[in-house]
Order: C-alpha cells, then structure tokens, then sequence
C-alpha cells in the first residue's frame, strides 16, 4: 500500500497553504493527514491506469492492483512486483525498508517454486532519494530497481516513468489515451473511468474480485470502436454478367481493376461479395484523405477479422502508434494465424500513388483489389505496384438485348451490337439508353443509335454529361487529338495513328508519335498488344461531337484524311470492321460512285456491311439531279441484296425503276443485261415460268459472245430452273458449269477433298485475280447442291466443297448459308456430333470473328436444335432464353425461323430424338473415293462408276448427277 506522510509544508490563516483558499475545518491538521492519504491512494492509481494503457504494446499478460504489492505485472514468465511510494520532499530508506523485506518474502517464493516464473521488484516514488538513500542503492539487489522522476531512464515499455504528482499523473495518462486507435471517450474521460475501475479492482468488489485485469479486455476497457464503418454496396436486384468477367478474389496479392465510370465496378464487387467464401472488406475512399488511408485500412480489416476478439485487439490497437504501424502490426497477425486478409478499395485513383503503395507494403498478409478509373494515376500505381490493369469487359449483346428489351425498348442483334459500339457496352449507359430510346423513340434502339451516331439527338444521355466532365479537362491538344482519332470504330495501327495526326493536327510525325505514348494515360484510349490504338467506344460520342462543333469544312478535312489512311492500308491490314468504316466514311463525304461500285460487287455484299451502305444507296437511287448510270447501278445493287435474301416483293418495285432508267436515259448494254438478269430472277421467285422463258429468250438474244458472259447467264437460267422447281435441268447446268469452273482453275474435285483451304490456295493459277471465279464455282456447288436435296439426296461433300471455295473467295456469308444447309445435312443423317462440330468450330467462329451480325440470331438458334438433337435439352432451352429478347425486333422471316427452330427444340422434348449415328464417311463420300482415288482405307475397293450409271450411294439417281459431282 502507498505510505503518505504530511511535509513540513508552511500553513496559513485556515490552514491555507501558499496562500492558496482551503476547506474550512475544525481541525486543519487532520485535514491535511486525510488529504495526503487520498492523493497518495490517487498518485497510485493513475500510475496503475499508466500501466493498464501501456499493456498491449508491452506485452503484459495481466495486471493486479492491491495484491501483495501496490501494483503487479505479469508478462509471460515474468512477473514484476511494484510498490509506489508518494512523498512531499525527498525518499528516505526508513520510507521503503518494509516494502524492501516483502520483496525478500516474494524473492525466496519464487526460488523455492512456492511461485513461478521469474521475479523483478521496483519501487516507484515521485521524489528523489535523500543522500544516504542514493549511496545504499548502490549495493541492492540486481532484481530491485528505485524509479523517480529525473533519475535513470525507466528501460522496461511496461513501466512508466513515474510521474511528479498528481497533476503530471493525469497529464501522462491523457497523453497515452489521446494516442489509442479507434477509442470513442475523450482522453480525460478515459483516463478518470480507468482510474474508477482500478479502485473498484483495488476493493475487490465483483466484478474485480481477483484484483486483476487480463490483456483481452483492453480494447473494451478503452472503449475502442473496431467495427466495421462501411459494408459491400448491395447487389443489383437483377444483375446481369459483364464479358471475361474476373473473380473478386483470386491469387495475385494486389489487383488493380480500371474502368470507365459506368462500367459497373461497383455492382460487379457488390454482387461477387454475396458468393464469397471468405471474410472480404470493402472501403470507398473517394472522400477520404491520403493522410487517413492506412489508419482507416487497419480498422476496417481488424474490426472484419478480429472485431470481437478483445485479445487479438490488444495486440493490434497500440496507443501511439501510426496508422502505418498498425497496419504492419495487423499484418504479422494475420501471419501469425495463418490468416489473409482481402480488402477492396473502391475509387482507389482519387488518391496518389504514393498514398496507396505504403499501405501495401506494409501489409504483406492483406490482399488488395484497388478499383479505379484509367488515368494517369492508376497507370502510376500500376507501375509502381508492378502489376498488370484489369478490366470489365462490359456486356454482350445478349446482355443488351435482355436489358433494352425489360426496359420496353426493341432490337435485333444488330440493333444491340451498334448499341454496344456506341456505349462500349458499359451497364449504366446501356441502361441510360434504353431509358431514353422508350422516352424518346418510341422504344426503337435502332432509331435511338441512328440519332446518336449522326449526332442529332436532342436529350443528352448519362454517358455524355458523365464523361465530359473528364472529357473536357484535359489539355486542348490531347483533347484535339482524340476527338480526331474517335473517327475510326477500329483500331488504328501506331504508324495510321501517326500519319492521321500529322495530317489533321498538323503535328511532326516525332510528336504525333510521343502524344500516342501519352494518350493511353488520359483513359479514354485503348492500346491493342501495343499494335493498335483506338478511342474507348463509350468516348467516341464526344469526341465526334467536337469534332461536329468544329464547323462542317473541318469536320470533312479530318474525315478525307482518315479516308485516304484507310484505303493506303486496307489492302495489307483488311478486315470487315475496316471495310464497313471505309463504307460509312465514303457516305458521309458524298463519294457515290465509289459507293455504287461496292454495291455492284458481288464479294462486297458478303462482307456483312450492307446495314452501313444501304441507307446512302436508297438516297442515291432516288435523287433525281444524280448521274442515271449511277442511279442504274445503285439500283442494281439494291435489288441484288433483295433477291439474295428472298424478298422478291422489295425487289420488285426497283427492278420497274430499272427499267423506267433505261428507257427514259441512253444506257448500254450492261445496264439491260444486269437488268434482265435481275427481272429473270425475281419472275423465278414468283412462280412466273412463262414469264422466266420470255425474259431468258430476250436476255439471251443479246447476249455477248464472251465465255464469261455466257456462265454467268446459264448459271441464272440454273437458278431460275431450281426456282421453278425444274431440279433435273438445274442439275444439268450446274454439272456442266462445275466442270468448266474447275478446269478455269486447274483443278478437280479430287485436289480440293480432304485439303482445307490454306492448303488450296498454293495449286490457285498464279499471276492473276481468282476471286471472282473462285465465288462462281461456289455458287455452282451450292445451287447443285440444293438441287440434289430438292430431288430427294443429300451432297454433303458439295456443301464442303462450295465452303471451301467461298472461304478461298472470301465470301463469310456464303460460308456461313452453306454450312447451315450442311448442319441441316448432318441432322438427316443422324449424325448429331458431326452437325455441332460444324456449328461450333466453323459457324459461331465465323459469324463472332466477322461480326456477321445478320446471321448470328439464325445460327444461334439452330445451333439449339443441334444441341437438342445431341441431347443437351438444358443447353437448347437456354440458347432460345438468350434469344428471346430479340424476337420483337426480328423481320417477319425471321421471326417465323425463330419460331420454328423453337417448335423443333419442343418435339425433341416430347418424342425424343431418333438415336445418333456417327458418320466419319459418308456414302457420298466413300463413292468419291473409289471413283477418283481408289478405296478408303475402310472399305473394300469397288470398280469405276461410270457417269451414267446408277449412283452406289443408293439415291437412284445417275452417278453424274450426283456423288460423281
């Protein structure tokens, strides 16, 4: 117990000291007596309240007060007895020689086992000792120590050094309180309410009759909020998938995801946290100052791991220390455990580089996902973190579709994809689209997108007023400068980027080439493997519109210069995206003749670009101050995509306009013929065979002599015979015409079987241009095929055949038309494998790698049926699910397909599919075989079939009609 005496301190009037106001008593002695007591009693209980704060980075395990010594520490196997001793003037020896012999007591327990663990003694005074006090401490015992304020530094972080009085007492203790993470109380309140539960301990009143307090109960004692201060966002009630969505949780310690405001991050996390297997921490730190990060980092992931552990919280929440350091702390805890810990930063880029890399150092057990927009910053953090961005790849066009469609909008696939290129498929803004497109547009993305392109809406969207405030603060030249490369939907190569800056920014090709460098830094410009450079499409709508707002002669500069790029290189860097750019680019500056020249080319109406050039054609056709040859020909190609999709109604009123041309204008002879051909085909399409043989007399009458004329015209007499059901003379023509299409090439059905098309294109006459003979033999082993089918015999192999030489022609289209003739084939056969191998190694890859918008609803909902067939009715049911949203916005063809493929997928659930057969050769092509290459090695050799015999396949027909083809 604390011993206090009074000093011989000089009293006033009233016993007041120093001339201070005291009580007014009776008997100011006792006063003074009773006064020493009290404040000795409090002297010793801040001191305890000291060592209770200075606990946990201590390490001390427990503390007694009021036990065999004033105060006891035990750490471990350690204890150390303290006894506190409070005086007005100087420490004399008679003033501690009974705390000296207990400590004897003590020392001889712990030496014969009576208690265990080591022992140390410690006498704590706020005054100094008296002269002949400091000699004897020279010859105590190596386990006893005098701590007083001024005397040698107290080298033990359990121990404070002793205060001078009271006053000081209190000062020290709202010192180390002011410095506890996380507490709630004022430093004094804390300090006072420790004071409180010490005494209480001190008495041994419950709930304290042990006299002691344990470490775990440290952080409740202090009064130190550790919860959690912010929670994962909630989910969307209806979220939908992005493209390459990622895992919210995956190996790599540190992760950074960028994108766009917009993109959907946010929703992403939120809805990934409901299927999380493990505790995960979410923080948004867009407000929050740099300075506050690691501080708010450390409470968040202790309060989610550690928040009702009060003993792992003592080891963590250390008074003084940093934010920093609590961190590291926390860290080596989750080591210790054998713990990780998975923290998501949202809005991590409106802090610095700086800001975020300490806090991942010093965190080695905390995993980190940092969700940013692109920038400058984020592109610093990246590098200095040395990991690779991530992103959200936004939705698909079924996503879309599902969306616009629940928001009370219409759209085919095209509709989505275009809306897809204007958004960048970014959630909120195809959300925002949908919204306006129901508002505005009567529910029609089609319009909606139209208007946005042409920059002709009235109602800004979210997409526009989000961006722009970003759009609009960077710096005039990188801002010129995208707005000029948003132009191009595909991406540039570095050496186009270049020369189109230089062209229409006027820069050297030295600082063209250094602001590219720079641009992807702004994040709103896309790198493809350092190849490639394009606009983000979600910025593309603004940088057009700055462009738009330049006036009408700089808008056409900047569109003539990025014309000319794209036709130097369309040759040696082709696809269909810059093809269709190269369409919408010619519209726009005007240049029809080059349009209609497209138009009138077959290949070109493969290349899936017809959505982009038709609307400039029917403007052409109708406008009566343009050229009639260029009218014919706009015409021409008009009705030619008409027929080729069978809607012979349309065509019809373009063929009359045709001939209205040529008989009020001075047109050649190509006009009439291309004209006749055209009126042959649709009189065909109609049933009209008195009709057909009119036009077909007439047409051949003025026939030129040419050979290729002479195909041509035979193939179309073909055509028109398969139309009007004649398959027999069809076949005949298309026999005859293969044979002469073949030999033109150097070639024959045996060099093309079993050899895919790279492996053909080598045997190809060299030295002159093959495609458009390449396409007609195609087009002669699609309609023989047909024709065969029609007369009751499957030509797999000439639909293999007519693949091949459409791929060698580059004619997507056909390919994809063929092979679905070719799936339907496999179907017949029962040989269901071999119908989803043909759908999804060459159909799917083809209508996703060119973008053939118009043929992905068909196939996709083919590919259903074939699924059916093979016996996944779960994959076919969802196929059509993902379908569904398309259907208002199909044609009425199309519609009905749907429908159809819909109802095969219902009688397959109810009857069942017949049971598969698997064709590796078919009778087709094992007669092939024999009868130009010998026996296939699975099979006995069979001799020659002549061409007028019957065909071995078993089709009673003619062998020239048909495997011999």
């Amino acid at each position: 117990m604390t011993d206090s005496a009074p000093g011989g301190e000089s009293r006033g009037k009233n016993g007041a000291a120093g001339g201070e106001a005291r009580a007014i008593v009776l008997d100011a002695r006792q006063l003074a007596r009773i006064e020493s007591v009290h404040r000795g009693f409090l002297y010793q209980h801040l001191y305890a309240a000291l060592c209770l704060l200075l606990a946990g980075p201590a390490g001390v395990d427990r503390i007694v007060v009021e036990g065999d010594e004033d105060v006891e520490l035990q750490r471990g196997a350690e204890r150390i007895y303290v006894q506190l001793k409070s005086r007005l003037e100087v420490l004399t020896f008679s003033d501690i020689e009974d705390a000296l012999l207990r400590f004897g007591a003590l020392r001889a327990e712990h030496a014969n086992g009576a208690r265990q663990g080591s022992a140390r003694f410690v006498i704590a005074t706020n005054a100094p000792p008296g002269p002949m006090l400091s000699e004897q401490i020279k010859a105590w015992p190596s386990d006893v120590q005098l701590h007083w304020p001024g005397g040698p530094a107290v080298d033990d972080p359990a121990l404070p050094s002793p205060p001078g009085d009271v006053n000081a007492a209190l000062a020290a203790c709202n010192a180390v309180a002011e410095q506890l993470p996380f507490a709630l109380l004022r430093p004094e309140t804390l300090t006072w309410k420790l004071a409180g539960l010490v005494l209480l301990a001190a008495s041994g009143t419950p709930p304290r009759q042990d006299h002691a307090f344990g470490r775990g109960e440290l952080p409740a004692l202090f009064e130190q909020l550790v919860i959690q201060m912010q929670d994962f966002p909630s989910p969307p009630a209806d979220y939908r998938v992005q493209i390459g969505e990622p895992d919210l949780i995956g190996e790599d310690r540190i992760r950074i995801v960028a994108a766009l405001s917009g993109a959907g991050k946010t929703a992403w996390v939120a809805e990934a946290a409901t299927h999380l297997a493990v505790p995960a921490v979410y923080m948004d730190v867009g407000d929050m100052p740099g300075s506050a990060l690691a501080a708010a980092v450390a409470r968040e992931v202790t309060a989610k791991m550690f928040g009702r552990g009060h003993g792992t919280l003592g080891e963590i929440l250390l008074p003084g220390a940093s934010g920093l350091d609590t961190l590291g702390v926390l860290s080596a805890k989750l080591g210790q455990e054998g713990l990780v810990a998975d923290i998501v930063i949202d809005n991590a880029h409106r802090l610095t580089a700086a800001d975020l890399k300490p806090i991942v150092e010093r965190a080695p057990n905390v995993r980190f996902v940092f969700l940013c927009q692109p920038g400058a910053e984020t592109q610093e953090l990246a590098s200095l973190l040395g990991v690779e961005l991530e992103t959200l790849g936004g939705w698909d066009e079924d996503t879309i579709a599902a969306a616009v469609s629940d928001a009370g909008c219409v759209a085919d696939f095209a509709d989505c994809e275009r809306l897809s290129r204007l958004t960048g498929g970014l959630p909120f803004y195809v959300l925002n689209a949908g919204e306006v497109a129901r508002r505005e547009y009567d529910g029609s993305i089609a319009r909606f997108c139209a208007d946005l392109e042409a920059q002709t809406h009235l109602v800004a969207t979210a997409q526009e007023i989000i961006l722009r405030r970003a759009f609009e603060t960077l710096p005039e030249r990188m801002l010129g400068m995208i707005s000029v490369l948003s132009l191009a939907d595909v991406p540039l190569s570095k050496d186009e980027a270049v020369d189109l800056l230089v062209a229409a920014c006027g820069l050297t090709p030295q600082k063209a080439a250094a602001a590219i460098r720079r641009l992807p830094e702004s994040g709103m410009v896309e790198l493809f493997s350092n190849t490639g450079i394009k606009v983000h499409d979600a910025v593309r709508v603004l940088g057009r519109a700055h462009i738009a707002a330049m006036g009408a002669e700089r808008e056409r500069e900047i569109r003539t210069n990025l014309r000319d790029r794209i036709i130097r290189t369309l040759q040696e860097n082709w696809s269909i995206g810059r093809v269709a750019l190269l369409v919408r680019l010619l519209g726009q500056l005007g240049e029809v003749k080059v349009l209609v020249e497209f138009a009138t080319d077959e290949i070109f109406h493969e290349m899936g670009v017809w959505r982009e050039i038709e609307p400039f054609l029917v403007v052409i056709a109708q406008n009566p101050s343009e050229d009639p040859e260029t009218r014919f020909w706009a015409l021409d190609g008009l009705v030619f995509n008409d027929l080729r999709e069978g809607d012979v109604d349309r065509a019809i009123p373009w063929i009359d306009a045709m001939r209205a041309l040529l008989n009020d204008q001075e047109l050649g002879a190509d006009e009439w013929l291309a004209w006749g051909m055209k009126r042959i085909l649709a009189l065909s399409q109609t049933g009209d065979a008195s009709g057909v043989d009119a036009m077909l007399a007439e047409v051949e009458a003025r026939l030129p002599a040419s050979g290729e004329h002479q195909r041509i015209f035979r193939y179309n007499r073909a055509v028109a015979m398969f139309k009007l059901e004649a398959y027999d003379r069809t076949l005949e023509v298309t026999e005859q015409l293969g044979d002469e299409y073949y030999g033109l090439l150097g070639l024959n059905p045996a060099d093309i079987f079993a050899r895919n098309p790279k492996e053909i294109r080598p045997m190809l006459p060299k030295g002159r241009d093959n495609t458009d003979t390449l396409k007609h033999l195609a087009d002669v082993l699609d309609l023989h095929a047909q024709a065969l089918q029609k007369s009751g015999t499957l030509a797999p192999l000439a639909r293999i055949h007519a693949m091949k030489f459409y791929d060698l022609a580059r004619a997507p289209q056909s390919v994809v038309r063929v092979g679905q003739d070719l799936v339907e084939d496999y179907l017949e056969n029962r040989d269901y494998a071999g119908a989803r191998d043909v759908v999804e190694k060459t159909l799917l890859p083809t209508i996703q790698g060119l973008g053939l918008v118009s043929w992905v609803v068909p196939i996709r909902a083919l590919y259903a049926v074939v699924l059916a067939y093979d016996g996944d009715l779960a994959g076919a049911d969802r196929e059509l699910r993902r379908l569904a949203p398309y259907e208002p916005g199909l044609g009425q063809e199309a519609r009905r397909q749907l429908w159809h493929q819909r109802q095969r997928v219902s009688e397959i659930r109810r009857f069942g599919a017949p049971p598969q057969v698997r064709v590796n050769i078919t009778p087709q092509m094992q007669a092939f075989l024999e009868s130009r290459r010998g026996p296939a090695p699975t099979a006995p050799r069979r001799a020659k079939v002549g061409r007028n015999e019957k065909c071995p396949c078993g089709s009673d027909r003619k062998y020239k009609h048909c495997c011999g083809r």
